[in-house]
């Protein structure tokens, strides 16, 4: 493994839940040995991009992200254009949308909405969402290049739920299904309880810039109400593609 690559896997430990990480447990997630773990931190530390807490001398994530975080959205104001989005959707079909972009190992949550009524999905913004898990993993693979869709599946898949597929096998049957259907179905896959549906967005390159999906308590997911939600949806992925590049999809 390069040492980018390394280095990019050590980063990808940190989330919303895990926002401080000891040394040994810090390698043991990223499958080092901890002296190469302890210099990939050092020569992060070095660029701003990881913080060592004087207190627990446990390591959290640099300010050297919020430079490169502030470039990227000015040159490609995503935030901004997905949160609109979200909160049109979520508005429509009166359900939680998430708007995800790929991240390395995972999808990742660009923008969310929760709707205005008792039993909804909620959604934790800094929670991988595994490509096999999830319906907006499958919408982005079943739509990426071939290269693309090559490197995703040699990535590590584990169970979240007992519905979770991880069989290459089984995952390729889905993901054929999903490019004929022209989007992406999950039932407790990624959570128990929770049914989702989800379509890649596009901005000029041939991967999918990311993904919409619409989650809903799998109680109330049926056929009838899955017709109801894909239209609105593919609004959804019109306006975001409009947004961002100023070309309507047809």
């Amino acid at each position: 493994m390069k040492t980018v690559d390394k280095a990019l896997k050590v980063l990808d430990q940190f989330s919303l839940e895990k926002t401080e990480i000891g040394l040994s447990e810090l390698a043991r997630m990223a499958e080092l040995d901890k002296a190469a773990t302890r210099r990939l931190l050092v020569a992060l530390i070095s660029h701003g991009f990881i913080e060592q807490s004087a207190e627990t001398k446990k390591y959290r994530l640099g300010q050297g992200f919020l430079r490169l975080a502030r470039v990227r959205e000015a040159t490609v104001p995503m935030a901004a254009a997905a949160q609109e989005v979200a909160d049109w959707l979520s508005e429509e079909v009166k359900e939680t949308v998430h708007i995800s972009v790929p991240a390395g190992s995972c999808m990742a949550t660009l923008a969310h909405r929760l709707p205005h009524k008792g039993n909804v999905i909620n959604i934790s913004p800094g929670e991988q969402l595994f490509y096999h898990a999830t319906a907006a993993g499958f919408a982005y693979m079943a739509f990426a290049t071939d290269q693309t869709l090559t490197r995703v599946l040699g990535l590590k898949r584990t169970s979240v739920t007992a519905k979770t597929p991880t069989a290459k096998a089984d995952i390729l049957a889905l993901i054929k299904q999903t490019r004929r259907d022209g989007y992406a179905r999950s039932r407790n896959t990624f959570e128990d309880g929770v049914a989702s549906v989800a379509m890649p967005f596009f901005l000029g390159q041939p991967d999918p810039a990311g993904t919409i999906s619409i989650a809903v308590p799998a109680s109330n997911m049926d056929d009838a109400r899955r017709a109801e939600l894909l239209p609105f949806l593919k609004q959804g992925i019109a306006r975001m593609e409009q947004s961002l590049t100023g070309h309507i999809t047809a």
